[in-house]
């Protein structure tokens, strides 16, 4: 090892004490470290058999936080709300930020490390954000435990509430962007100057002195330019070079950097000609049309915090005839709050007193206010427009509707589609092709014409970088995200863009989807003479209570009879549990008539064939069927038409009985339906259906609808469905209608054809200006403003997406054909 090299710690890159020197051995070579916080972080590193961390880092790692820090204070409940979120499985999830985090390899190191721990279900780290996505068991291993592994490697976790930070984060990238840009802007503006005197003077004569004094202030105007504005350009050439899988940087660092290097030599030996214009020109437009960028993509990951500032600061909370004002993390389930006009709901939960009108437009997408009186539901953020209510809190926190959004929403800014992929992909293979061919006719012009050798080479680079087809994609991906939120639908997944828009099949739930989803209850009949309609009543009101089937919210409002235990839920079939001691089960006849051991009156049973029915037994027989009635959705029909009409084929695949799906197939133009199935049968219809090479869109809210919806190409699922549902689908419907997967189906087909567009300009582009640049017939300074040219085309190409969206879907609303079939 070098001198210069053991002057730094080992691990962190800091300075060494000398006094208080420690030293540890990496293959048998030893090197220093700085501290025993760095050596007890190596150390572990290197007993978990992560030493490759060392090898491909980009950056010295995190100096070793200082101090024993007790993460146990995250062990408690009120930290453990705050935090985390519980899943149905007894697993919860975190968000982290992590200080010191500083590239892909710090990201392997604590996915690798936090791995090997009992308990941890997933770690996922994003080395660009500094965040991490834990899920972790905490019947195996504790939250502080796990932060405590983390800070063991040298890193600072920072878990994050709901409240979320991506403002700050955003703010302080947009100001460094914005510093950078300033100085790169006044340069250029200073240097052309200069420049424009020079080749004046070239032309017209000028003097030798003032000729090197306009060298000289070049020089000293764009070395600020280089060496910060352009900084980020070094950095991201340098790391991917580290990692061998050139990017983009590359060509933009060697031309900047060989421009600025020439123009030096040539200023302080009398050279022929500095191209410092090039340079900086070369520098502001390249930051212009990444600025544009990161505005596009802020303006997408912004709607995290949206939510997060729907919640009110504060709220009144009623403990009998006493009321304090609270702020919104001290409320549990069941507290009774007060929510005046003009305020916020601080919890999902249930009106107990008063009516008002609730304004969900923000976390649905529905403009018109809606009224709301006794027991119906409202939700975290929205506001409360007309009368005070009382509300009874049931999910406050991380199970609250907004965060489950908000984790959606987590998600989708972490996934990347096929096309973004092959598009990084092809671009390090271009890459490397542009440096290969700048090599090329640089020593084609070494044997032609010397002069023009370097000029030829540095304009090749930059005319040839591939920043326009970098940018293709995901401009166009940022644009449409947001583009769909203000239709009312949620992206958690952007592969589903590219997918929507080459579907062909349609496939639709009934019940919660085509319809309302809120169930009543119309009529009952009771089987058994020695049950009471109101006992009947009551014990279904007990099983249904533990459903997350929608059909269960009829029975929302009955009284039940006792609190039932060892439930068993069976999606798409009923639910099983003991009330009072005797097992009942709910659901389909076949499910509860397979737990009958008598003869049951089937036929009376199953005369509610044509309707939806949901029967009631016990050990003995059949007790009581129920009749339930659910409204069409308003808009279904008219939706289903346009979508046929863009060619997707709709048909429905519910688990409801044939005469119900038949009435609602009526209902809807006779579409295909399928009735009967379980969950297991709808996987397999969609299973088929991709098998005979058609792209499906499942789109569906219930339990039963999950495997399905994770099966599919793209999958869709109501907002006022499960959460179960709303997990596995790559896109929510935040409102109650159907009208948005129009605007989904045509802002995606929009989205794919601008990043055809955009990459079929790149190509063109460098078809065009490559030949030149090569034969020497462009300047640097013209590649440097073809190439940003390029770029700004493409950002602004896509951003026609934000523009275009919901005019084109509302002018479809009124002119899509009424019986338009494919």
């Amino acid at each position: 090892m070098s001198n210069a090299a053991e002057e730094r710690c080992f691990h962190c890159g800091g300075p060494l004490p000398w006094a208080a020197r420690r030293t540890l051995k990496v293959g048998g070579v030893p090197h220093a470290v700085c501290c025993g916080g760095c050596e007890a972080a190596a150390t572990l590193i290197l007993s978990q058999g992560l030493g490759r961390y060392y090898e491909f880092r980009e950056s010295p790692g995190p100096m070793a936080a200082g101090g024993t820090h007790d993460w146990t204070v995250f062990d408690r409940e009120a930290s453990l709300r705050r935090y985390t979120h519980e899943r149905t499985d007894g697993e919860r999830e975190a968000s982290l930020q992590i200080e010191g985090l500083h590239c892909a390899a710090c990201a392997w190191l604590i996915e690798s490390s936090l791995r090997r721990l009992a308990g941890i279900g997933d770690i996922q780290v994003n080395p660009s954000a500094a965040r991490a996505a834990l899920r972790f068991d905490p019947r195996r291993v504790s939250f502080g435990a796990v932060l405590a592994a983390i800070q063991a490697l040298g890193f600072v976790p920072l878990p994050l509430a709901f409240a979320g930070g991506a403002t700050a984060d955003f703010n302080a990238e947009r100001r460094t962007a914005l510093k950078r840009l300033a100085v790169a802007g006044f340069g250029m503006m200073q240097v052309m100057t200069y420049a424009t005197s020079l080749y004046a003077g070239a032309m017209d004569g000028i003097a030798p002195d003032l000729e090197q004094l306009l060298r000289f202030v070049s020089l000293i105007v764009t070395t600020p330019v280089v060496l910060y504005a352009a900084q980020p350009f070094f950095v991201g050439a340098w790391r991917s070079l580290r990692a061998r899988t050139p990017g983009m940087d590359v060509p933009v660092a060697l031309s900047i950097g060989g421009a600025y290097l020439w123009s030096v030599v040539a200023t302080l030996r009398g050279g022929a000609a500095v191209y410092f214009d090039s340079a900086v020109m070369f520098t502001f437009f390249l930051l212009l049309g990444r600025y544009v960028e990161m505005s596009l993509r802020h303006r997408s990951g912004l709607q995290h915090d949206a939510l997060a500032r729907l919640l009110p600061e504060s709220v009144l909370r009623l403990r009998g005839a006493t009321i304090e004002r609270v702020i919104a993390d001290e409320l549990r389930a069941g507290d009774w709050v007060r929510v005046l006009p003009g305020e916020r709901v601080p919890a999902d939960g249930t009106i107990a007193s008063g009516t008002t009108e609730i304004d969900e437009s923000l976390l649905t997408g529905e403009s018109l206010p809606r009224p709301r009186a006794v027991g119906d539901t409202v939700l975290a953020g929205t506001l409360n427009l007309t009368g005070p209510i009382e509300v009874m809190l049931e999910r406050v926190g991380q199970s609250s509707t907004l965060a489950a959004v908000a984790r959606l929403l987590e998600r989708a800014q972490g996934s990347r589609p096929r096309v973004a992929d092959l598009a990084d992909r092809f671009a390090v293979w271009f890459v490397s092709a542009v440096l290969l061919l700048a090599a090329g006719a640089g020593l084609y012009w070494l044997h032609v014409d010397a002069a023009r050798a370097f000029p030829t080479v540095l304009a090749v680079l930059v005319v040839t970088c591939p920043c326009a087809l970098s940018l293709a994609t995901p401009a166009a991906l940022a644009a449409a995200t947001s583009a769909l939120a203000r239709e009312g639908l949620l992206v958690t997944r952007t592969r589903a863009i590219e997918h929507l828009a080459r579907a062909d099949c349609l496939v639709l739930d009934k019940t919660g989807t085509l319809t309302r989803g809120e169930p009543r209850l119309e009529a009952w009949t009771v089987l058994d003479p020695r049950r009471s309609a109101e006992r009947c009543l009551a014990i279904a009101a007990a099983l249904e209570s533990h459903s997350g089937h929608p059909l269960a919210r009829a029975f929302a409002h009955l009284e039940p009879a006792a609190q039932a235990s060892d439930v068993a839920c069976v999606p798409g079939r009923g639910v099983e549990a003991t009330v009072a001691g005797v097992r009942y089960r709910i659901g389909r006849l076949e499910y509860v008539l397979a737990a009958c051991a008598g003869a049951p009156a089937r036929e009376a049973a199953s005369g509610a064939e044509e309707h939806t029915s949901v029967v009631l037994g016990d050990p003995t027989g059949v007790l009581a069927v129920f009749h339930l009635t659910d409204a069409l959705r308003a808009d279904a029909r008219a939706a289903l038409e346009r979508l046929r009409s863009l060619g997707l084929v709709p048909q429905i695949a519910s688990g409801d009985r044939a005469g119900a799906v038949a009435a609602i197939a009526r209902a809807l133009g006779h579409l295909p339906q399928r009735s009967d199935l379980s969950a297991a049968d709808k996987l397999a219809l969609v299973q088929a259906l991709q098998a005979g090479g058609h792209r499906v869109v499942m789109v569906g809210d219930g339990v039963n609808d999950a495997p399905v919806l994770a099966a599919a190409d793209v999958s869709v699922a109501i907002g006022s469905g499960t959460d179960l549902a709303k997990v596995s689908a790559d896109v929510v419907l935040l409102g109650d209608g159907l009208t948005p997967l129009v605007a989904a189906v045509l802002i995606s087909r929009r989205t794919l054809h601008v990043i055809r567009q955009n990459l079929i300009w790149a190509a063109l582009y460098n078809a065009t200006a490559v030949p030149l640049a090569a034969g020497g017939y462009l300047e640097p300074w013209m590649a440097a403003i073809g190439m940003s040219a390029s770029s700004l085309f493409v950002v602004l190409n896509a951003m026609r997406l934000l523009r275009g969206a919901a005019p084109r879907s509302a002018r479809l609303e009124h002119t899509a054909p009424a019986g338009a079939h494919v």
